[in-house]
């Protein structure tokens, strides 16, 4: 049955030595002389002392935790709450009673954390060495940044993974490590191959693509000539779902144009025209017709409306319903003045019926060093605890519902 709740406990527990029971792995050594901040183990209150009226040859309180021969040792519980240990100090047998069971060395104490209680400690570790950087107080920084990992090791999954980098992160600012900018270029088909591999493993950007794809084609209901501009087209996975949604459409499919906007590759090849190619061919197999125009550009701020304008003049009687479309693109613009409303005026002068904006909500460029990382610490923690949990090898994550407020947050 459980214990009871009490304020404080000692017991004497017995372990099997001989029998290799009874030993715990010690953790890496921590030098409390220099910062107040490290980790120091509770120390074991003094054993009352003897009264003459008790009986001597009353036993104490014996719990086994092994078999073979036993050996005893005392040990204090901070707290005790519905019979598990929050924390505990173990401190090894007096070196008699170490003798009797075949061990030998000196008295080493052993410090036992919760692991609920280590993520709370290492979150509050994490947040101080922020502050103690925007301080520029690099003493305690130092000392809570060595602790850092120490506590992520005693965690697992996402949180393990996100405590690890904003720790070497903290490192650096810590110890004026900045590492030399990588000159050398990503392989364009390398960065292509990432970039398939985050499609496949992250749900979020496959329903950002689902949820504009769907007004989009709300948005075209009825209209026989269409025209989509893509402010970041990439690989162009978002627009096979939406050819196939319109070649189904009662009626007939739509006379389809599609303009992708997208940066100058590295190695001076045209990706724009290989993607082009490829919905292509898809829209000839699903009896879609089909139009396509690349446009090349640093920024979305050097587009003008004329090259968004068909090439030649509008004969048809219909006229033409266009629909801007923006993914995780438009917050690249707040790093230059003035582009976010050349852009904006852009979009007013093609007058387009839908514009579709996906963004994330999470700032994390402005205000003080500490408030981006809370907000990174946050962010991050959220998006890799959801990933984790909806891996597909993992039957666990698979049988439990999905992180509650997770994609709201996100």
């Amino acid at each position: 049955p459980p214990a009871p709740r009490l304020a404080s406990t000692s017991s004497t527990v017995t372990g099997g030595a001989a029998a290799g029971g009874g030993f715990f792995d010690l953790p890496p050594p921590v030098d409390s002389s220099s910062s107040t901040y490290a980790l120091k183990p509770i120390p074991s209150p003094p054993p009352p002392a003897a009264d003459p009226s008790t009986d001597s040859a009353r036993e104490p309180k014996r719990m086994r935790t092994g078999g073979g021969s036993t050996s005893s040792s005392s040990s204090s519980s901070s707290s005790l709450d519905g019979g598990r240990t929050r924390s505990s100090v173990v401190e090894a047998a007096p070196p008699a009673a170490q003798a009797s069971a075949g061990a030998s060395g000196p008295a080493v104490p052993v410090v036992v954390v919760d692991t609920q209680e280590a993520g709370i400690r290492l979150v509050h570790a994490l947040l101080a060495c922020a502050e103690a950087v925007q301080q520029e107080n690099f003493t305690a920084a130092e000392a809570l940044v060595k602790q850092i990992p120490m506590l992520a090791s005693s965690q697992g999954g996402a949180m393990r993974k996100v405590a690890a980098y904003f720790g070497e992160a903290l490192a650096r600012r810590v110890y004026r490590f900045r590492p030399a900018p990588d000159s050398s270029l990503l392989d364009a088909a390398f960065a292509d191959l990432l970039h398939a591999h985050f499609y496949e493993s992250c749900p979020y950007l496959k329903f950002a693509h689902f949820t504009a794809n769907q007004a989009i084609l709300e948005a075209f209901a009825g209209c026989r000539r269409v025209h989509v501009v893509d402010f970041g087209i990439k690989q162009g996975m978002q627009w096979p779902a939406l050819l196939q949604a319109l070649a189904l459409r009662p009626g007939g499919p739509p006379s389809f144009r599609l303009t992708g906007v997208g940066p100058p590759q590295p190695d001076e090849t045209d990706a724009l025209q290989q993607v082009g190619w490829k919905l292509a061919q898809f829209a000839h197999t699903i009896r879609v017709d089909f139009q396509y125009r690349g446009l090349v550009a640093a920024t979305l701020a050097d587009l003008e409306p004329f090259m968004l304008q068909p090439d030649g003049e509008d004969t048809d009687d219909e006229p033409e319903v266009i629909a801007v479309n923006s993914v995780f693109e438009l917050h690249r613009l707040l790093a230059q003045p003035g582009a976010l409303e050349k852009v904006l005026g852009t979009v007013r002068a093609v007058r387009p019926r839908i514009v579709t904006v996906v963004e994330q909500e999470a700032n994390h460029n402005s205000g003080s060093f500490l408030d981006r990382f809370t907000e990174s610490l946050h962010f991050y923690s959220t998006m890799w605890d959801s990933l984790e949990g909806a891996g597909s090898g993992n039957s666990a994550a698979e049988a439990s519902p999905a992180p509650a407020g997770g994609t709201d947050q996100v």
